[in-house]
């Protein structure tokens, strides 16, 4: 046995060898079993000088590499008088492998000072850590012309790839069109070029032109596609490109699911995973119900969540169904004020105190139980747990303004620069708190790192204080230097707009949206404009909006226009919402109540009560009214 094996003496260079030579002509040992001889050889001192020829210690250096020993690897490398490519591809390639892409292109610029021609297998591994870097993406470019290398087909895919990193998809492009010869890969790497910066329809294009070079799409590229449609907030698009295709997998479903939850259309991403479930084709994976969790949560679906919750312990292991969607659980079974239940999920989960404790504040923040929240927070920096970005956002929800000020502070202390999740909760809270002046002065701190959620949340903050105009003026300046604005702009930017009373300014950023920027509106969107129509009277405009829907109105599209109705105690239209109302929801007390008062104020009394009876004859009953008075 090798493992056993002690040699007794220094073997001489040619019995070495012939040694390495039986064992790497030997497929099933010779990884393993020629890096153990060479190894026990050199631990007991029984190697001797140029124990082995250039092309042994080239085998053994790649050997060591492949292994995940760069130690010895480099070892190696350093006794060759002079290496050759196949000595410094290994090398570069382990670097690449394990992340250390500085120091693999700098090791790349080495063999080149050294002379050592590039070719098609070193030059896509060095390619591969270009990262954003265009310049380190054109200088590998003009290394793989001057030494004929362009053309290999592996090193043309990496080009496209290294391009679309840094930015550059027009370089891409060219690469794609000029290449002699194509790959499936090849065609993957334009299509996700064109996604990385947006440009779906070129992407499209270029799937849909696949078959008639002969090529027919893989999962890779609809996976590709409908990822770029969902990031940018195109998923009622996704969904038609996904029912083209023929056999989704369960990649394709969480992509198109995280889509929905990500642009704030929480009920479209559990539709989705209906779906699925329905099918039985394809089961979910740990992924997928994490972000379902976290989407039963924004829509208080505690009866789902718990479905999804034993789906998951069901089909799983629960080690890693609890790793990937226990804090989700926690903030679902918290913000629904099962606390006994989150807490006895939060004590499940294995990971780090610091991603449980996450977990809980953001369920006890999302509940409302503010106090808890701040408690554990205190907590964990009583008992030294040091915090992260993610804590910051969780527990800033949960803060007045002077806490908020307070976490503000903590934050700069701890950290050299704010992650962007914690910019973001603090100008939801400072605007929360009405301090809007101390929101835009974090935002302007924010820019221009910030991301879209960051432009949403002060666009929202403006709009939910009345200040629409510096809503709208942000909106310009967001499509002019910031981020895409997404779904949630869209949304953002017509409550602004209806808040304020600019209605027509709202009609044409609804159009400006959703035909110029081509951003589908959903039922969210559609709700804004015949609220901002209600709003302003303008009754006639809010129904032939309705009319025109490309889908039936939910209650609250009905709903936004009785409340204005009443507003302005115009019962003609309070009527025809009531009665639309009442085919969707029969059992909302709400509306009999909102109905029959509208009656009384216009002293109808007869229809009032004709009102009130048929809320008798279908045994609806409103509830009891309460408030909560909070003492110190």
């Amino acid at each position: 046995m090798l493992s056993r094996w002690k040699a007794p003496q220094a073997l001489a260079p040619y019995a070495f060898e012939s040694l390495l030579s039986s064992l790497l002509s030997s497929p099933s040992t010779a990884a393993s079993a020629a890096v153990h001889v060479h190894s026990q050889l050199l631990t007991n001192g029984l190697l001797p000088p140029s124990s082995t020829s250039g092309y042994f210690n080239t085998k053994l250096l790649q050997l060591y590499a492949d292994g995940g020993d760069l130690h010895s690897a480099l070892h190696l490398f350093d006794v060759l008088p002079h290496p050759n490519i196949f000595a410094w591809t290994p090398i570069i390639a382990f670097l690449s492998r394990s992340g250390d892409h500085q120091r693999c292109l700098s090791t790349y610029s080495r063999m080149r000072a050294a002379g050592i021609a590039p070719d098609g297998y070193v030059l896509p591994v060095a390619l591969r850590s270009s990262g954003s870097s265009l310049f380190a993406a054109a200088a590998l470019h003009s290394n793989a012309v001057k030494f004929a290398a362009a053309a290999n087909l592996h090193v043309s895919n990496a080009l496209i790839t290294a391009y679309a990193d840094s930015g550059d998809v027009s370089s891409a492009g060219r690469v794609f069109v000029t290449m002699d010869g194509r790959d499936l890969l090849s065609w993957n790497s334009m299509i996700s070029a064109f996604v990385s910066t947006g440009s779906t329809e070129p992407a499209l294009d270029l799937l849909r032109s696949m078959p008639s070079v002969g090529y027919e799409p893989d999962i890779v590229t609809w996976n590709t596609i409908l990822d770029g449609y969902c990031r940018v907030g195109r998923c009622a698009e996704a969904v038609e490109i996904f029912n083209q295709m023929t056999e989704p997998n369960v990649v394709s479903y969480t992509i198109i699911i995280v889509g929905h939850a990500r642009s704030g259309n929480h009920e479209a991403a559990l539709e989705i995973f209906r779906r699925m479930a329905s099918g039985g084709a394809v089961p979910p994976d740990q992924d997928t119900l994490s972000c379902v969790v976290a989407c039963c949560r924004h829509v208080a679906a505690v009866r789902a969540g718990r479905e999804v919750h034993a789906s998951g312990l069901k089909t799983l292991d629960p080690a890693a169904f609890y790793f990937s969607a226990g804090a989700a659980l926690v903030a679902l079974y918290a913000g629904s004020k099962l606390i006994t239940t989150a807490k006895r999920v939060f004590d499940l989960i294995v990971p780090t105190d610091l991603m449980k404790l996450n977990a809980l504040i953001a369920g006890l923040t999302h509940a409302g139980m503010t106090r808890e929240a701040l408690h554990h927070f205190r907590e964990m920096q009583s008992r030294g747990i040091g915090t992260d970005p993610t804590t910051l956002a969780s527990v800033l929800p949960a803060c007045s303004i002077i806490q908020g000020k307070q976490i503000q502070a903590h934050a700069i202390r701890n950290y050299c620069e704010l992650a962007t999740e914690v910019y973001n909760a603090l100008i939801s809270a400072y605007a929360r708190s009405g301090c809007i002046a101390a929101a835009r002065s974090v935002f302007s701190a924010a820019s221009p790192a910030g991301d879209v959620v960051t432009w949403n949340a002060m666009i929202t903050a403006y709009g939910s204080h009345g200040l629409g105009e510096l809503a709208v003026e942000l909106a310009w300046e967001m499509i002019r230097a910031g981020p895409r604005p997404n779904i949630i702009t869209f949304t953002g930017v017509l409550a602004a707009c209806s808040h304020a009373g600019l209605v027509d300014q709202g009609l044409e950023w609804f159009d400006r949206f959703s035909i110029d920027m081509g951003l589908a509106p959903e039922m969210a969107q559609y709700s804004c404009v015949v609220d901002m129509l209600g709003r302003a009277g303008r009754f006639e405009e809010a129904v032939g909006f309705i009319r025109r829907m490309p889908y039936g109105a939910e209650a609250s599209i009905w709903g936004a226009v009785m409340a204005a109705s009443r507003a302005h105690q115009n019962v003609e239209f309070g009527k025809l919402a009531f009665d639309e109302l009442l085919k969707i929801e029969p059992e909302n007390a709400g509306n009999y109540v909102t109905m029959a008062g509208m009656y009384v104020r216009a002293g109808r009394w007869e229809e009032a009560k004709m009102v009130r009876r048929k809320m008798e004859r279908r045994c609806v009953i409103k509830p009891s009214g309460y408030s909560w008075v909070e003492m110190e």
